[in-house]
């Protein structure tokens, strides 16, 4: 290739890729999104109040008799909330101590259940540890949950309850139970 030519050819790269760089920029900025963060905020929802409220959380136990005098014992931690007006589904999100968690957890129910202890024992023991490992759950783990709405729209979070504690919720003044 003749070195006089070189510097011409670098020259039209440089410019044709300057042009494609304006045409891409032009196609980005069709229909009124002008920028790559507008597509962005596109997608999250629009945050709307109240938040849910009525959250009550319960522990019930499960007890299993085994051969040799043993036991197998769960304890799972349930929490129910009021309904949403005109929600289609709820999300919940784990808060941990380290932070909250990006992932949601979507459900169309209005409670949660989890197993929150386990163990298997000596029948005489009892729910041995049972105390103790609710106790670092509680310490360490909890959820919160908003309802999903249509037109990506989402209510506030509610406030976040311990996995392990019960809770019962006051609404109108009167004790609500599930």
């Amino acid at each position: 290739m003749n070195l006089k030519i070189l510097p011409v050819v670098q020259s039209k790269c440089l410019r044709l890729m300057l042009l494609l760089t304006l045409i891409f920029g032009l196609v980005l900025s069709v229909d009124g999104n002008s920028s790559l963060a507008a597509d962005t905020s596109f997608n999250q929802p629009q945050v709307v109040q109240p938040p849910v409220t009525g959250l009550v959380s319960i522990l019930s136990d499960e007890v299993k008799e085994l051969p040799s005098d043993l036991i197998r014992w769960s304890t799972y931690w349930q929490m129910c909330w009021e309904p949403y007006p005109d929600a289609k589904e709820y999300e919940l999100q784990t808060v941990l101590v380290e932070g909250k968690s990006p992932k949601l957890k979507r459900q169309s129910d209005r409670c949660f259940r989890i197993q929150a202890a386990s163990n298997e024992n000596q029948k005489s023991q009892g729910l041995l540890n049972r105390e103790l490992i609710l106790l670092m759950h509680k310490i360490q783990l909890g959820y919160r949950v908003r309802a999903v709405l249509d037109n990506n729209r989402v209510s506030e979070w509610s406030e976040v309850m311990a996995v392990g504690a019960t809770h019962v919720a006051e609404s109108n003044g009167q004790l609500s139970h599930i």
